[in-house]
């Protein structure tokens, strides 16, 4: 993964969901984030507040193990077609993360199969800056279970609907 953040224009964001921690906008104790693809990565702006600190201007572990963990999860969704479940997440610390915004979080698949996704992930500043690394396996739910999260997104115009070619070929199946 390269360590540089360019600016594009080619980004597609994906849909939100109103509880989640990382991306619902209803979640006034959240990150209330939008992710969003580019150059074929699953990227957000990482933009914590005084809130999600562990002391001052230092954002807790805990929250940046959230953001990664959120953002490959994206990832590995988009790689199969499917949500999926953390199934094993680990995280390398390498920098205080600033709280207040300027950081990107990146991530992107490296290894997908029917019942497994491996992911990797980091925070990065505008000058390729590295904050924290991470790496992930994701388990894919059930067609049914994508289905019925996918059913509770909130899409915006232009949002990628990852779920669509799962729904459809749900309804061409016979006896559906």
């Amino acid at each position: 993964m390269s360590e540089t953040i360019q600016t594009h224009t080619n980004r597609q964001y994906l849909p939100t969901s109103d509880t989640c921690f990382v991306c619902g906008e209803g979640n006034h104790a959240g990150l209330q984030t939008r992710f969003y693809v580019e150059d074929d990565m699953v990227k957000m702006s990482f933009d914590a507040a005084d809130h999600h600190c562990g002391y001052k201007d230092t954002v807790h572990g805990g929250i940046v193990a959230a953001a990664l963990d959120e953002c490959m999860g994206w990832a590995a969704a988009r790689a199969i077609n499917r949500m999926c479940v953390t199934g094993e997440l680990t995280v390398r610390y390498l920098r205080r993360v600033p709280s207040g915004g300027g950081l990107t979080v990146c991530a992107e698949t490296v290894k997908s199969h029917r019942r497994l996704v491996q992911t990797v992930g980091r925070i990065v500043d505008t000058t390729g800056t590295v904050y924290a690394r991470a790496e992930a396996r994701f388990l894919p739910l059930s067609t049914e279970e994508s289905l019925m999260v996918d059913d509770n997104l909130n899409y915006q115009d232009g949002d990628a609907r990852i779920f669509d070619e799962l729904r459809r070929s749900v309804s061409t199946e016979p006896g559906a």
